[in-house]
């Protein structure tokens, strides 16, 4: 990415910060990048020691300038819809928080083959389990969870995309119903449901024949399961959607062996010629009744200003904060103006935090402007804001909460020197909980990796809590 040539000039330089001021010389450079620019003024405004002049003649005389009261605009902003399809997390049950309303999450999850069904000479059948392992709980799970499993009778698409408001017709009579207490801090977290043996047997005489040797056609067969919660429930738990935390385990030995044998399929498909995952077949429906609640007026894409007030954020129901830099641009009061160093930080208001709702461990920025929406790329991939580049590497889009001084902080030097070069045409940001500090890595997918938790976050309301702080060289006439 090309940015327009940047000099900043030997000289000595004051900054006026409220109740203190600095004083430091910057140095002769000159670059053809923006990032070197922020390199090259971070180094010396965190304290280093200068590089000296390197010989290269000043062009402009410029002064550096710090502020950390540019106007920043909140407001909380609800998703139209929120892409919930192929998650790397299933979501599952219900619980009453008083400012996000009732929330329920249904699973709706397809099983696919891992190899074809040949079960060999003489199968006998035992049973068909189904095993849910879950590692994620929210609400309150010292109470007893219900909830029903139910098999789809239409199947769920993998090219399609899925929502949170999406649905898919499932039988009404269901194939089993567990009761249990969650034990979030237990290494056995396993939901079970031993299903019916007509189900059962119905699978197994798939051995060997074409519905039993491809996902499209075993889909025809067993579209899948929804996973229903119970009206009483009080927390939502959270399935991996890994092959061996989600299977469904077909049990059989053989007329000369009683030893018992398994064949499984998983909420993961896999190539059968080289083994490694294709697609997750699935989606999480979440809903919000917000009725008497501080949401309750809370319309799709419609901004609902701060005012004196606090901000909301919401994962998989798609309440996000916005944020806005309205006069960015207005920086240099109408000069040409680099920017040094832009640090972004926003506090929780931690008050609001109820046994069994903590705040997300990660949040992330994704692009926004007036239409509030979010923005994918060429891939279909969620456009979001990265971290600037320190010691050469890249920094993950999503941050770590800091909970020493209760802030969660993005350094944004590049993205808003990109808006004031023009490339970059959005000055707005919605904050978004991830569940992880690998967000985009690996190849992975940012969108399988957002909207997976009902997790929740109230921002502050004080002066300060939500915050931008800019050093930027500004060219003197």
């Amino acid at each position: 990415m090309n940015h327009p040539s940047v000099s900043i000039s030997s000289k000595r330089t004051t900054i006026f910060s409220q109740n203190s001021t600095i004083t430091f010389t910057t140095t002769s450079w000159v670059r053809n990048s923006l990032a070197g620019v922020a390199l090259v003024a971070t180094l010396l405004l965190n304290g280093c020691d200068p590089i000296g002049n390197i010989g290269v003649t000043p062009l402009t005389p410029v002064e550096t300038i710090f502020t950390d009261t540019l106007t920043l605009r909140t407001s909380t902003v609800l998703a139209d819809s929120v892409r919930t399809g192929s998650p790397d997390y299933y979501l599952a049950g219900r619980y009453v928080d008083p400012l996000f309303g009732t929330v329920t999450a249904s699973s709706f999850i397809r099983m696919s083959l891992f190899a074809q069904l040949d079960l060999g000479t003489a199968p006998v059948y035992d049973s068909l389990v189904l095993n849910m392992q879950y590692n994620y709980t929210y609400g309150d799970t010292l109470p007893a969870q219900t909830f029903t499993l139910h098999r789809l009778r239409e199947i769920i698409d993998p090219t399609k995309n899925y929502y949170n408001n999406s649905q898919v017709a499932y039988d009404p009579t269901p194939l089993g119903t567990r009761t249990f207490k969650p034990t979030p801090r237990s290494t056995d977290n396993g939901l079970r449901f031993k299903l019916p043996d007509d189900l059962g047997k119905e699978l197994f005489a798939l051995s060997g024949l074409d519905a039993g040797k491809n996902n499209a056609d075993f889909a025809k067969v067993l579209a899948g399961f929804a996973l229903i919660p119970n009206a009483k429930n009080t927390a939502v738990l959270g399935f991996p959607a890994i092959d061996d935390a989600l299977t469904m385990n077909l049990y059989y030995h053989t007329t000369t062996d009683s030893t018992r044998k398994r064949f499984y399929t998983s909420a993961v498909a896999v190539s059968q010629q080289t083994g490694s995952p294709i697609f997750r077949a699935g989606f999480n429906r979440v809903t919000a009744d917000r009725s008497g609640t501080p949401l309750a007026g809370l319309k799709p894409l419609v901004p609902l200003p701060a005012g004196d007030g606090p901000t909301y954020v919401q994962d998989a129901l798609g309440i996000r904060t916005k944020i806005e830099i309205p006069y960015l641009k207005s920086l240099g009061r109408g000069k040409d103006i680099a920017i040094n160093r832009a640090e972004l930080s926003i506090k929780p208001d931690l008050s609001t935090i109820q046994p069994g709702m903590g705040i997300p461990n990660y949040l992330a920025l994704l692009e926004t402007d007036a239409t509030n929406q979010i923005f994918y790329d060429a891939t279909n991939n969620v456009r979001v804001v990265f971290n600037d580049i320190k010691s050469g590497q890249t920094e993950p889009p999503s941050v770590l909460y800091n909970s020493r001084f209760n802030t969660y902080t993005w350094h944004i030097t590049l993205h808003l020197n990109s808006i004031l070069s023009g490339v970059t045409k959005n000055n707005s940001f919605l904050v978004s909980p991830s569940y992880t500090s690998q967000l985009g890595l690996g190849g992975t997918r940012y969108q399988s990796q957002f909207d997976n938790r009902v997790t929740r976050l109230v921002v502050g309301s004080k002066p300060g809590d939500v915050k931008l702080l800019v050093f930027y060289t500004e060219a003197k006439e």
